[in-house]
């Protein structure tokens, strides 16, 4: 899958402690497939030039923003919920998966394209040249970013349960 959802499957495993030697790693993860995008795109565009012109800002930028945050925020949310939780067939876990993500995207794709991967949209905005502008920017790698850590936050601080220290003996 050359655009996985960076925010959630290779940004995070960073953040937990004991794993300051593996920053280099995160800049590979980040930019394969962000450039998979762009190779991809550009070969479905040479391939089918009329199929689709990516996803389009239908709306105003704060509320763009604000649909690709809440999409993405409800997604990477019910994912973690499901990673802790669900202890059953991983083909279950899939299809539930598969079946959130679908709805979200049907949800946001008449606003923003409701795409909630940057790797995915940059691809589209870089073929297209509007890679570099602030509503691309802004909609499309902050906002999904800042729903990403934020839906982390909420699930550590509403699921995750400190452990009790245990008494030291002398």
């Amino acid at each position: 899958m050359p655009s996985s959802y960076p925010g959630r499957h290779m940004s995070l495993p960073r953040l937990e402690p004991g794993t300051s030697g593996k920053r280099w790693v995160s800049v590979a993860n980040w930019a394969t497939p962000v450039f998979g995008s762009i190779i991809g795109v550009k070969l479905i565009l040479k391939t089918f030039p009329e199929l689709w012109n990516g996803p389009e800002l239908v709306i105003n930028l704060h509320q763009g923003a604000l649909t690709e945050c809440l999409l993405t925020f409800v997604y990477v949310l019910i994912t973690l919920g499901l990673d802790r939780y669900r202890h059953g067939s991983f083909f279950m876990k899939t299809w539930i998966s598969s079946i959130l993500k679908l709805a979200l995207h049907i949800l946001g794709s008449d606003l923003t394209g409701g795409c909630m991967n940057p790797a995915a949209v940059v691809g589209w905005a870089y073929a297209l040249g509007v890679h570099a502008t602030k509503e691309h920017i802004i909609v499309y790698w902050l906002a999904p970013m800042e729903a990403c850590l934020f839906a982390v936050w909420i699930f550590r601080l509403l699921v995750c349960h400190s452990k009790p220290e245990k008494p030291k003996t002398n």
